[in-house]
């Protein structure tokens, strides 16, 4: 018996396609949507629909279609794209969010999701980071995260969508997208288990509030899937651990000991990192839901680059 059907927007980003693998084992039905094709090793008994999430046609039509129970709002323009076309990124991210969250009242959706981010916050934070600290970001996608957060809480407040939202810090993940700042980290892995070297654009000393991607994972699914009386909030804060880059390249090389790195740190990325906090305070997350995560920066080594090794074809990045 199906308990639930999903929805999934940006179906073929990086946390989402994660996520569908997740939510498979959990027996539940699937519907990704994207503008891409889905990439190599989705699942094939996931339904996906290729289209345009600026169309309020097309998202209309997607939910009158499938009649999703609750809703995985992954699509969006990542921070560099942002700040290339404006105009695009409030489409996206803008437009586009309020279309879902429109469509979710008209059709009975029972919950939506969505995936927030620590650059909501300004550099210069206190560290570690209450999970209330006002949020006044330095980017366009940053604004547009903090937006959609709190229009998702107006659709809670006043139409009683069960709008539920992680603020993630750095991810480390090979599905990482290569244009982000924060994606160095993703790469060492990625380089080092091909061979091959890396060059780290910020400090040794750099290190911010980072996370594993199946930790990430697993909290979504978590949190979705909590009953709604245990919690006390919409939007919480998760944290794994704080390791500097040079303990990432450390760690990596406990494992490949032929791995080279070398520091060229780029002015403008350790400025912006520099302002990150270390520690993004979870309390919340841990007392509703029992939030945990599993993964430290030794054991996120082992597992990501078995992972890589295991299957080096599949892409590293979408």
């Amino acid at each position: 018996m199906i308990h639930h059907r999903f929805l999934i927007t940006g179906g073929n980003g990086n946390l989402a396609r994660q996520v569908v693998s997740q939510l498979m084992r959990e027996g539940d039905e699937l519907v990704t949507f994207d503008i891409t094709h889905p990439p190599q090793g989705a699942l094939a008994r996931t339904v996906h629909v290729q289209g345009d999430i600026t169309s309020p046609e097309t998202v209309r039509d997607l939910f009158a279609t499938y009649r999703p129970t609750h809703v995985l709002h992954f699509a969006s323009l990542l921070s560099s794209r942002s700040e290339e076309d404006r105009a695009l990124a409030w489409r996206i991210n803008m437009d586009a969010g309020f279309e879902i969250f429109e469509r979710a009242i008209e059709f009975g959706v029972k919950g939506v999701f969505f995936p927030s981010t620590g650059a909501t916050y300004a550099a210069g934070v206190p560290d570690p980071l209450p999970e209330d600290t006002p949020q006044w970001p330095g980017n366009l996608y940053g604004v547009t995260k903090v937006a959609m957060e709190r229009l998702g809480v107006y659709y809670h407040q006043k139409h009683g969508l069960d709008f539920r939202c992680l603020r993630l810090p750095l991810v480390i993940s090979r599905f990482a997208p290569p244009g982000a700042v924060s994606a160095y980290a993703s790469r060492a892995f990625m380089e080092a288990a091909a061979g091959r070297p890396f060059v780290f654009p910020v400090l040794p000393s750099t290190a911010i509030s980072t996370i594993y991607v199946k930790d990430v994972v697993e909290g979504i699914a978590k949190l979705i899937l909590t009953p709604n009386e245990l919690l006390t909030r919409r939007v919480y804060n998760v944290h794994g651990f704080s390791p500097s880059a040079e303990a990432i390249a450390t760690a990596i090389t406990e494992i490949i000991p032929d791995f080279r790195w070398k520091f060229e740190p780029v002015a403008s990325v350790v400025a912006l990192m520099g302002g990150w906090p270390k520690v993004h305070d979870d309390t919340s997350a841990r007392r509703d839901w029992g939030w945990q995560p599993q993964f430290d920066l030794a054991t996120t080594a082992q597992d990501l680059i078995r992972e890589i090794r295991a299957n080096p074809s599949l892409p590293f990045a979408v």
